[in-house]
C-alpha cells in the first residue's frame, strides 16, 4: 500500500495530538512558578505598605518633636534673658539685689 507524501498514519496523528508526560510536567512547573511569583508579589506589596505606614508615623513623630524642640528653644531664650531671671529670683526665691557696700570682690593672683 502506497502512501501519499506528507500523509500520516493514525498512530503519528495520535502521538502529535495527545500531549505527553513531558508537556504536563512542564505545564505544572510553569504553573507553580507563576503562583509562587504571584504570592511573592502579594507578600512584597503587603510588607512595603506596612513599612511605608511605619515610616510615615515616624516622620510625623519627628516633625512633632522638632516643633516641640523649637518651642523649648524659644522658652529657654526667653527665660535666659537677664530681666526674666531677675524677676524669677525675686518672685520665687525672695532674692533681692545687694547693696554695693555688701558686695565683696575677690581678686585672683
Amino acid at each position: 500500500m502506497s502512501t501519499l507524501p506528507g500523509a500520516r498514519s493514525a498512530k503519528q496523528v495520535q502521538d502529535k495530538s495527545a500531549p505527553g508526560l513531558r508537556f504536563w510536567l512542564g505545564f505544572a512547573v510553569l504553573l507553580i512558578a507563576v503562583c509562587s511569583s504571584a504570592l511573592g508579589v502579594i507578600y512584597t506589596t503587603f510588607t512595603s505598605r506596612h513599612l511605608l505606614n511605619a515610616l510615615q508615623q515616624q516622620e510625623k513623630e519627628r516633625n512633632d518633636l522638632q516643633v516641640e524642640w523649637g518651642q523649648l528653644l524659644l522658652e529657654q531664650s526667653s527665660i535666659v534673658a537677664q530681666g526674666k531671671v531677675e524677676e524669677l529670683a525675686v518672685a520665687e526665691l525672695d532674692m533681692e539685689v545687694p547693696d554695693m557696700n555688701k558686695v565683696v570682690v575677690f581678686k585672683g593672683d
